[in-house]
């Protein structure tokens, strides 16, 4: 068959088309991320309000991305579920623009977080399994998600004194009805379907170095709960201004892409949990850092370490997951990973973090810095335990 009698979506490189999808998916990301709580406080949400919804909705991700992740393993394919989730994602969605008071926030919430993060999580596996069967560079195809973040945190903090927190849900709107509508260009990913496999899941959960790598990452991720949801409250409290805010938040994203450009020879010269180490004990240092201070220069300095805390953390999870997992449970380790990984444990955190950012301030990213040493900890413990050959679940 000629090039030209080709599908349109199956004429663009796969490459490209990823990166196109990470781009328009990052998009809501990169306003709900930072400026989500400043929308929920405009609705009169207090701070141990705010935690609760956060953390109620990454709860459940935990139900979510395991069975999605299992569904993508037993098809073998991911492509039709990421359509699915696209479109019931930008639905939910809309359901906020009726509610405007706690309990109805926390049910479209709960819902939305049923699908949003699986979504993620599954792009996720699809750009991994894409990148090692089709021979691109994971890290330069991610950035254009990160990329797209950027640009949309700091276009979000310059419309925010223009219009107000309303335009939070339009422009996270706008961002989900892209994704929706340009789901259709993801590729066909595929793997041995798993369907007589029982039990996977738990043989994971019962699995030492898995449970290692869970431990690091979890730590690791939920180090960044109060940053995630009242780093731009806390800021904006200090005298920072919405346009800086939006800076800082994408200083940390921008040098998070740079890390992204050249992934390839970093995760080759470091390997997956060498890089996990590094991030968890940069980690420390980033917290205790913006626990002693808000001086706007020390700040610029401390969010660059964003490219060792969540890349290294990221890209070292990534890949621990192609190479560990066998070839046929990617999608379920990955939705292990989601769900306890950047779920449970990071939603326990945040539902603390209310309660513990009330009461001190910006001095609860201390505590953070003592995840981050736990965090190291355990990553450690890893090294010595996984010899990079793939697991025996």
């Amino acid at each position: 068959m000629s090039q030209t009698a080709l599908p349109l979506r199956q004429r663009v490189p796969v490459a490209v088309r990823m990166a196109l999808f990470y781009g328009v998916s990052f998009l809501s990301m990169g306003v709900s991320v930072p400026y989500w709580p400043v929308w929920l406080a405009d609705r009169g949400l207090s701070p141990q309000q705010i935690s609760t919804v956060v953390a109620a909705g990454m709860i459940l991700r935990i139900l979510a991305n395991p069975v999605v992740g299992r569904l993508a393993d037993a098809r073998g394919a991911r492509r039709s579920i990421l359509m699915v989730l696209a479109w019931a994602t930008f639905g939910v969605t809309a359901l906020y623009l009726g509610t405007w008071n706690f309990w109805s926030i926390l049910c479209v919430g709960l819902l939305a977080n049923l699908i949003f993060p699986a979504l993620i999580s599954l792009t996720e596996n699809t750009g991994v399994l894409a990148a090692y069967q089709r021979g691109y560079d994971y890290g330069r195809v991610r950035l254009w998600g990160s990329v797209a973040f950027v640009g949309a945190t700091l276009g979000a903090g310059a419309l925010l004194p223009h219009y107000g927190p309303p335009v939070v849900l339009w422009l996270m709107l706008a961002g989900m009805g892209a994704t929706a509508l340009l789901a259709w260009l993801l590729p066909e990913v595929r793997s041995p379907p798993t369907v007589h496999r029982k039990g996977s899941m738990a043989r994971f959960l019962r699995d030492p170095v898995f449970l290692l790598f869970l431990a690091a990452t979890s730590l690791l991720n939920a180090s960044h709960g109060v940053f995630y949801t009242f780093g731009a409250l806390h800021w904006g409290a200090v005298g920072i201004s919405p346009t800086w805010i939006g800076v800082l938040w994408s200083e940390g994203v921008v040098a998070e892409i740079a890390l992204f450009a050249f992934s390839g020879r970093v995760v080759g010269a470091l390997g997956p949990v060498r890089m996990i180490i590094l991030g968890a004990a940069a980690g420390v240092l980033r917290w205790t850092l913006t626990g002693v201070s808000d001086a706007l220069p020390m700040l610029m300095l401390v969010q660059a370490l964003h490219a060792l805390t969540f890349g290294f953390c990221h890209l070292g999870a990534m890949h621990f997951i192609a190479r560990a997992a066998p070839p046929d449970l990617t999608a379920t380790a990955q939705g292990l990973y989601a769900a306890i990984g950047t779920g449970l444990v990071v939603a326990l955190v945040t539902a603390g973090a209310g309660p513990l950012y009330a009461a001190v301030g910006g001095q609860a990213y201390l505590a953070m810095a003592g995840l981050c040493g736990l965090a190291t900890l355990a990553a450690l413990g890893l090294r010595a335990r996984w010899q990079g050959g793939v697991l025996d679940v």
